[in-house]
């Protein structure tokens, strides 16, 4: 008599799950260069030992959408963007980390840094040092970084990934993962841009919509098989 209240609870522990990330995909549609991501359920069959057949609603985990999201122009010239499928690396107490956001700036030390201070590295593996005064600075589509005299200070790492599956996303829009980059020689750096979140509100919102009415549906069928139970309880008892 359980296996409906069993079912039941499958499904809403996997819809919780979904709500939760498209509650963050919300949360994050102003954030630079976030990806959605987007949960994944299947269907577990398990037979009984009086021959019958449930199915249980398995969560696997989350499919991240590594798609691009549009180009802003900005203006401010330590703002670029990736146009191709690579990544900047950064040095971060916890080890080398990944980021698409490439909305730096000059932080302590005169290094170019992220809005929560980690150093970007450049091609050579460390950070980029800014000269003092060094004029309105170039960008160049390699990821050359260049002053207004012409002097080369360094040059954006710019990596790529056989697998971007293989990132793990943290916090502040930053990835990590055991597996080693290369080059990204493909992809350009566009400088005085930003690259937008690539959530689309009305989409999200559909399918947050969608998760809670599946989720209200499962409350319902499972308080049913609750009242079904007790009802069936007090009639033995009676008899």
């Amino acid at each position: 008599m359980q296996s409906t209240s069993y079912v039941s609870l499958s499904q809403q522990s996997s819809l919780s799950r979904a709500m939760d990330v498209l509650a963050n995909d919300m949360a994050n549609i102003s954030t630079p260069a976030f990806k959605i991501e987007m949960p994944i359920a299947k269907e577990y069959p398990v037979k009984l030992s009086s021959g019958q057949s449930v199915s249980y609603v398995e969560d696997v985990g989350v499919w991240r959408d590594t798609r691009q999201g549009d180009l802003t122009y900005t203006s401010n010239p330590l703002d670029t963007a990736i146009q191709g499928n690579g990544y900047y690396s950064l040095q971060t107490p916890g080890g080398t980390r990944y980021t698409r956001n490439g909305r730096f700036q000059i932080g302590a030390g005169s290094q170019l840094v992220t809005a929560q201070g980690y150093p970007v590295l450049s091609d050579r593996g460390a950070p980029i040092t800014i000269p003092v005064n060094p004029g309105q600075l170039v960008i160049s589509a390699d990821g050359t970084i260049i002053t207004a005299k012409g002097a080369s200070i360094g040059k954006l790492a710019v990596s790529k990934f056989a697998q971007r599956e293989q990132l793990v996303s943290q916090e502040d829009g930053l990835y990590v993962t055991d597996a080693q980059p290369t080059p990204d020689t493909d992809s350009q750096v566009k400088q005085g841009m930003i690259e937008n979140s690539n959530a689309e509100p009305i989409v999200l919102l559909t399918k947050l919509m969608a998760v809670q009415r599946a989720y209200s549906d499962a409350q319902s069928m499972a308080d049913g098989e609750d009242t079904r139970i007790r009802n069936a309880i007090d009639k033995l008892s009676a008899s």
